[in-house]
């Protein structure tokens, strides 16, 4: 039973709708690593589970990750996201996100958890385009003079956060600072915030 309705349904025939802010920070940067360099997940899975070949094609996959697998294949096509003494930790920690039922191993199913979270990011991204727009018009370069008020070419995390507040702001910030900080150097240039263009709406057919 679902809800008030009585169903026939098994836990594999629901597809969960989950929210951005009920995952950790490190699932939200690995996802922001794969939004900017694949077409969807599933092209990611493909060449975590089988590695890159030497033409940047993907090898064979064999449908399932383990722990040893994710953590090589990260590495494999060049994810940074975890650098630092408590990276297995970390990298552990998004794997067991992944595999909530414990088996030790990410079925291609499972990992669709992350489609789920890059429809509601990028429907996230749009929203603040739109905000930006109704607030200071369809050049973003307006926005970002007034987001960056002193001036000085990029903005810090805490400056972003205090900066969107400041224009009445109050969405996920969070998410939109781990999509432009694409250098991950904890700083969002000019340059990196032009991004934001592609999520403008497209023009309505007269």
């Amino acid at each position: 039973q679902y809800g008030y309705l009585n169903t026939d349904f098994s836990n594999e025939d629901i597809n969960w709708w989950t929210g951005l802010k009920e995952v950790g920070d490190d699932v939200l940067d690995l996802l922001e690593f794969f939004i900017s360099r694949y077409n969807n997940v599933d092209e990611a899975f493909r060449d975590i589970d089988g590695g890159v070949g030497e033409g940047g094609g993907n090898t064979t996959s064999n449908g399932e990750l383990t722990l040893r697998e994710f953590e090589a294949g990260l590495k494999d096509i060049g994810c940074k996201k975890f650098k630092g003494k408590d990276e297995k930790e970390r990298i552990a920690a998004v794997f067991r996100y992944l595999d909530p039922g414990g088996e030790g191993s990410v079925s291609l199913r499972e990992w669709q958890i992350l489609d789920q979270l890059w429809k509601e990011f990028v429907l996230s991204i749009q929203e603040f385009v739109q905000f930006l727009i109704f607030a200071f018009g369809e050049d973003l370069h307006d926005a970002w003079t007034s987001l960056d008020d002193d001036g000085s070419g990029e903005l810090s995390e805490e400056e972003w956060f205090s900066a969107v507040e400041s224009i009445g702001y109050f969405g996920p910030a969070r998410v939109v600072f781990a999509l432009l900080d694409g250098s991950d150097d904890g700083n969002i240039s000019y340059e990196e915030f032009k991004v934001l263009d592609k999520y403008k709406p497209s023009p309505k057919e007269s």
